[in-house]
């Protein structure tokens, strides 16, 4: 038996898919934290590896039955990266080869309809990465506020915590959020939810999770969520428009891809604001959220790169297989 792997390593979790040239799903895997920079090293190579275990489990199948495995990493971005992941993945045995990219790699794949495009991530953190026609590939270092990087969802939650606060002293507008973070977080006053602040009891996590409330409050009128809604979308949109202009695709239709957890936020607001952004500069641009996972692009990502021919049908017989095994 021949098979593949696909595997997406972000900053809150892992997905690994192993499927044969045929694109059907043989097995699933899941884990944590897969990025080396926030999780270190041997811990990030642990999931991984457990995500991979589980999905090998599934799948009745052997590492070496994998003939080739594409490990899409948040964290690998420089050469050395790349050089070092490949090497200790090589050591773990879990493919006959293994290819490293970035993670955003696995989330272009997985909305493009053609080998050129730009795709813009925000997850747990921000990112973006685009290929030319010509094959030229661009990406963002991705370091957070150090190297200019806002949005995704660990930035959104504190901007949330941060506006509760501000209205409760009078520096910002009062906010529906309030009310919705204090019932979210099981406390009864923001005096609580600052003492929470002051004890460092509010974890990264607690933070991260209470991004979601930002779109019910603005699908709900909230003007202060709406205005920060807006922000991230216009930040999306300035994003995707530099890596059109840098990759020469400014004014042609090619497909913008978003993908990542904020943008499953509910209302339109988001994605209005984005479209808005990128047609005043390529009014022919495609915004395409992605039907598939980005585990689902890795996947494909594995198939080609092993020079299996990609077809429709392979491309349907994922998507129907993903829909009812992978989680959203």
């Amino acid at each position: 038996m021949t098979i593949y792997l696909g595997v997406d390593g972000g900053s809150s979790k892992t997905h690994a898919a192993l499927v044969d040239a045929s694109g059907a799903l043989l097995g699933f895997g899941t884990a944590g934290n897969a990025n080396q920079n926030t999780a270190g090293l041997e811990n990030a190579l642990g999931e991984i590896s457990r995500a991979v275990r589980m999905a090998l489990a599934q799948a009745h199948a052997d590492p070496g039955d994998v003939a080739l495995g594409c490990f899409c990493l948040a964290g690998a971005d420089f050469p050395d990266d790349f050089v070092n992941l490949r090497a200790r993945l090589e050591g773990l045995g879990m493919a006959q080869k293994v290819i490293v990219k970035n993670d955003t790699a696995a989330g272009l794949r997985s909305g493009l309809s053609r080998s050129w495009g730009v795709v813009v991530v925000c997850g747990t953190g921000f990112n973006a990465a685009g290929r030319a026609r010509d094959g030229r590939e661009l990406g963002l270092p991705s370091y957070g506020p150090l190297t200019g990087d806002w949005g995704g969802g660990g930035d959104l939650g504190v901007e949330v915590v941060g506006a509760v606060m501000r209205a409760r002293d009078g520096r910002g507008r009062p906010t529906l959020l309030t009310q919705m973070v204090l019932d979210a977080l099981k406390l009864a006053t923001t005096d609580e939810l600052l003492q929470a602040i002051h004890l460092n009891r509010l974890s990264h996590r607690q933070v991260l999770e209470l991004t979601p409330l930002l779109f019910e409050a603005a699908h709900a009128g909230d003007a202060v969520a709406s205005e920060l809604v807006v922000r991230m979308g216009n930040e999306v949109g300035l994003t995707a428009n530099v890596f059109l202009e840098r990759l020469d695709l400014a004014g042609t239709d090619a497909e913008v891809v978003l993908t990542g957890s904020i943008f499953k936020g509910r209302g339109p607001l988001l994605l209005d604001t984005v479209r808005k952004a990128v047609h005043a500069l390529s009014p022919q641009a495609r915004i395409v959220r992605p039907v598939l996972e980005p585990v689902a692009g890795a996947a494909l990502l594995a198939l080609e790169l092993a020079g299996v021919a990609v077809t429709a049908q392979t491309n349907q017989r994922m998507q129907t297989a993903a829909s009812l095994a992978i989680p959203s």
